[in-house]
């Protein structure tokens, strides 16, 4: 008897110790969808007139592309764009808070109590921004459009205060300059295009 390389493997499932009934089972393989690669949502959502031609609204028009991206659900109404683009600044804040976190324990910063003081003082200005933009998100279905604009205002409000305490002052200064400033500012402009997109519901 020729044997090959293939071979097949039957596992039997004995359902009852009395009646041993015994089946084959085949290969099990994974069954559930995979999510498309950012890059093919980018595409769906920079080749969809009706949301280009929102951005191009927006004071960061190739940004507020790419935030909708991951989020894009096909639909182009001004409501459910806003409900991306919160969903958007939303993870985006929590991510914003977890890398905070990580560098306020990472040995680099051990010398510098300072700096560590301003990172572990964020948590409460991301979780008070989180708060603000779940209460956006929870008015858009009665277009409060007021109380979005407020909400998300307050939110980019907390992501210039987190900076802001690193120097105490307003303005920065030569003596600290917050580890997050990048971050935070992407996080505030997501939020200044949200409050564009969201004029547009009066």
């Amino acid at each position: 008897m020729e044997l090959t390389n293939k071979k097949t493997v039957l596992v039997l499932l004995c359902f009852r110790p009395v009646l041993a009934i015994c089946v084959a089972s085949a290969p099990i393989t994974a069954s559930s969808p995979v999510p498309p690669p950012i890059s093919q949502s980018l595409t769906a959502a920079s080749s969809d007139p009706q949301i280009k031609s929102l951005c191009a609204k927006t004071e960061y028009p190739d940004l507020c592309l790419t935030t909708i991206a991951p989020f894009f659900n096909g639909k182009t109404d001004i409501a459910s764009v806003v409900e991306m683009l919160i969903k958007a600044g939303t993870e985006q804040t929590k991510q914003a808070n977890a890398t905070a976190t990580k560098m306020a324990a990472d040995p680099k910063y051990a010398d510098d109590p300072k700096t560590i003081s301003g990172l572990k003082g964020c948590y409460e200005m991301y979780d008070d921004a989180l708060d603000n933009m779940q209460n956006a998100m929870d008015t858009i279905p009665v277009y409060d459009i007021g109380t979005i604009e407020t909400m998300v205002s307050a939110a980019i409000t907390d992501y210039g205060t987190y900076d802001d305490g690193f120097t105490q002052q307003p303005n920065p200064v030569p003596d600290g300059v917050s580890p997050m400033v990048d971050i935070n500012e992407n996080l505030q402009n997501i939020g200044s295009i949200i409050l564009a997109i969201t004029d547009l519901m009066h």
